[in-house]
């Protein structure tokens, strides 16, 4: 599977007989903002209790796509307008918070499903003990590795190829002369192109570090 890696996504090329067309991808989750553009997420505290709110979201907005054709342009050495992008067909399985100590692994704080449409929302209200505020703080402060935001994807990305099959027929002859009869043979080579579309299908999970959440589209 061939794949590129541009500044806020990644494309996947259709395929040798359309090389103008390319699929695309995020790199890795967003969280989503209200209609004023905040991120929805938020650490509360409510007495001795609090809880972590966030929704997270998969996809890439219209600005996004059209940077990501610009880029992908500029490498090809072509016009923007020359290009079609297409989202990459896939499923989002699943989403969830995970929190990592570094010894044990990831622990899984919430699951849930997407809201099964883009742009795939997913939304989680976790009640936290006290050393996993303190690891979420952290986080949230710039510290790495230890939040993120998981989405599980299946993708399917179409790729289509062209065989050719060559095939070789003769054909033979008599024809009479004056010295009685001789046989000729002529023949001829043919090509069949058979064009297919298959699909190459990946099981993948991505993340999004909470240092990354304040910044995230």
């Amino acid at each position: 599977m061939t794949v590129l890696e541009l500044s806020n996504g990644l494309v996947y090329p259709a395929g040798e007989t359309e090389p103008d067309i390319f699929y695309f991808a995020p790199k890795a989750p967003g969280i989503a903002s209200d209609g004023e553009g905040r991120r929805q997420f938020n650490l509360l505290a409510a007495g001795t209790v609090s809880f972590l709110q966030i929704t997270g979201s998969w996809g890439l907005s219209a600005a996004s796509v059209a940077a990501l054709k610009e880029e992908l342009a500029g490498r090809l050495g072509c016009r923007p307008e020359a290009l079609t992008l297409l989202p990459v067909p896939e499923t989002v399985e699943g989403a969830a918070l995970v929190m990592s100590d570094g010894a044990d692994g990831d622990k899984v704080l919430q699951q849930t499903k997407s809201s099964g449409v883009p742009p795939y929302h997913a939304a989680f209200n976790i009640m936290l003990d006290a050393a996993q505020v303190k690891t979420v703080q952290e986080a949230l402060d710039g510290k790495r590795l230890v939040l993120a935001l998981r989405y599980d994807l299946t993708r399917r990305v179409p790729v289509t190829r062209v065989t050719a099959e060559h095939a070789a027929t003769s054909e033979a002859r008599e024809d009479s002369g004056p010295d009685g009869f001789c046989s000729t043979e002529s023949g001829q080579a043919e090509t069949t192109a058979t064009r297919e579309t298959t699909q190459e299908i990946e099981k993948l999970s991505v993340r999004l570090d909470a240092a990354d959440w304040a910044a995230a589209r």
